[in-house]
């Protein structure tokens, strides 16, 4: 043991260096993060987790199944070492009634926390370092005792990077997937839980749900403390709603764990009741079955027929082309009231094109609020738009993709329906794309998230959507000067895939650019094309072939994505050349 420590005594030098360091705000801050950092694991560990309690369960599938937990039993086990069990079954508090869940949080480790963070322990754990460790806890400790759930690696969305593990999505779902086999063979009566915060875009890091027996969220988690770009909800009562909502497309029970007092004090029957009730109002819509993860779904074979190009190309500068199919259109309520709708469709319409319609939900020339337009649409406050809309729809039988209300998702406020409440925005879409009986099939209703995380969390439904649409865009950040620096268009398609991948829709890329010297536009969207070009569930992209509005981007100038005709000759070549 000696050994050990005068071999990681840099770090543990370093340790009290920066715990001296800590009556500043800043490292107070982050003092978790630094904890973890500094830690010295010589060993396994098993310990009660005092701080985070089951609360109570809840289900989507049958709501009647959820309810309060009145007692439980918590144990963190922290794996750093391939062999050695800290623990005997008689040690483990009330082992012998099987009807008190016995929950363990197995945590994987390194032998101090800076290598922790520098490796991908994961990857050891589906490798096999703990198999044998694994094993001889389910038989020797574990045996037949049922109610008994494994959870690896607590809150491993919030990618805060206070522990190793975050972050790190495929790693975590091939460990999650092996330790499932694992129990299976030794104690398979154990019960996998998916061991998600219910943050925003949890569902990206959900495992092959053949495996997860349970899901779990929870509240007030000290991970997510220093996050700022996604809001937090002073309400327990909405917090845990929001949590339990980005959970909606399982079918499995769901585990609500607490980590303070005031979580304990507050999750009581009269606030689950009330979640319950919320749920029930929607559940032929919101929470229908039909949106439950399948394995039918996740291997869904998509094929296309043709493929849609076009622009949005508000000057015209290269609408007239013959390889454009398809033109975007972007309106507002005004344009609605106004007839600028009217005649710029018309236009569209002469030169033979197919539309997107984008409707953007505000701009009321009425002097209507735009904050509260969602609610509005809602109690048929805009009837009269919505069928001026429909009316002008129905006047061609070329394909009509109609968008409304997108990039939702992002948690800012440049327009008016973002940052809102996501059954709000899920009735506002339903009732948009339900206000006639039936649709004429040559209408398209396009759902148009951005493709951020959390994305799902407004998906409105399997039944009001055809096409799921969202934007690439080559730009840099506000501190990125350098066009080299900019991400590929399949880096960020493939992210942004990989967020809708239990949505069984095709999909539409309604936006997408790249900024930069010609050249370098020239070299991104050739590597666009080819990614069009080979993946059969896109069926149709369209340039955004201008600058975006100015003021947009705060203090800098709006990026300008316009290209030339000589490179989008180049692009569609490359999508034609098989």
């Amino acid at each position: 043991m000696l050994k050990k420590i005068v071999k990681h005594w840099k770090i543990i030098l370093a340790g009290f260096c920066i715990l001296f360091a800590l009556s500043t705000p800043i490292l107070w801050k982050y003092r978790y993060h630094i904890k973890n950092l500094l830690v010295v694991r010589l060993g396994n560990s098993i310990e009660l987790d005092e701080n985070s309690k089951l609360l109570a369960t809840f289900s989507f599938k049958d709501i009647s199944q959820s309810q309060l937990v009145d007692k439980s039993v918590h144990y963190k086990f922290k794996l750093v070492e391939s062999s050695g069990i800290p623990i005997t079954k008689d040690e483990i508090l009330d082992f012998k009634d099987p009807s008190i869940p016995l929950i363990f949080t197995l945590e994987t480790w390194g032998v101090n926390g800076y290598v922790s963070f520098k490796q991908d322990e994961l990857e050891a754990f589906y490798k096999g370092k703990y198999d044998k460790l694994i094993q001889d806890f389910c038989i020797s400790i574990i045996g037949d005792r049922p109610n008994v759930y494994f959870r690896l690696n607590r809150e491993v969305e919030v990618y805060s990077l206070t522990f190793p593990w975050q972050g790190h999505l495929i790693s975590y779902q091939k460990a999650f997937d092996h330790l499932s086999k694992l129990t299976s063979s030794y104690a398979p009566q154990v019960k996998q839980i998916f061991g998600g915060a219910g943050y925003s875009g949890v569902m990206e890091y959900c495992p092959d749900v053949s495996q997860v027996d349970i899901a779990s969220v929870v509240l007030s988690p000290e991970t997510e403390q220093p996050l700022k770009y996604y809001p937090k909800y002073n309400s327990v009562n909405y917090d845990l709603f929001r949590r339990l909502h980005r959970m909606r497309f399982l079918d499995k029970p769901i585990f609500v764990f607490g980590t303070s007092e005031s979580d304990r004090g507050s999750v009581n029957q009269e606030l689950l009741d009330s979640i319950k009730n919320k749920v029930l109002l929607s559940k032929e819509t919101v929470y229908s079955e039909s949106n439950f993860i399948t394995k039918k779904k996740q291997k869904h074979e998509y094929s296309r027929d043709s493929f849609e190009f076009g622009l949005y190309d508000p000057q015209n500068l290269l609408n007239n082309e013959k390889s454009v199919t398809t033109e975007h259109i972007f309106i507002d309520i005004s344009q609605l009231q106004n007839g600028g709708f009217a005649k710029d469709f018309k236009n569209v319409l002469e030169r033979n094109h197919d539309v997107i319609v984008t409707f953007e939900p505000w701009k009321d020339s009425k002097g209507r609020k735009n904050s509260d337009v969602l609610e509005a649409i809602i109690n048929n406050g805009y009837d009269d738009e919505i069928e001026e809309l429909y009316s002008i729809l129905s006047q061609t039988s070329k394909k009509v993709y109609l968008r409304f209300a997108h990039e939702m998702e992002i948690p800012i406020t440049r327009y008016s329906w973002q940052s809102q409440d996501p059954i709000t925005y899920i009735k506002a879409f339903r009732y948009v794309m339900t206000f006639k009986d039936i649709l004429p099939s040559n209408i398209k209703r396009v759902w148009g998230p951005a493709g951020d995380r959390g994305s799902d969390e407004f998906w409105p439904g399997n039944d009001v959507v055809d096409i799921i649409s969202f934007a690439i865009y080559g730009l840099p950040n506000k501190n990125i000067t350098d066009p080299n620096k900019q991400k590929s268009f399949n880096q960020i398609f493939k992210l942004k895939k990989r967020r809708m991948r239990h949505l069984d829709k095709p999909i539409f890329i309604t936006e997408f650019g790249v900024k930069g010297p010609e050249e370098y536009q020239k070299n991104w969207i050739d590597g666009a094309a080819k990614i069009l070009r080979d993946d059969p569930q896109i069926i149709g992209a369209n340039y955004f072939n201008m600058s975006d509005s100015p003021g947009a981007w705060g203090d800098i100038e709006a990026p300008d994505w316009s290209i030339s005709k000589e490179t989008m000759d180049h692009f569609i070549n490359t999508l034609n050349n098989k």
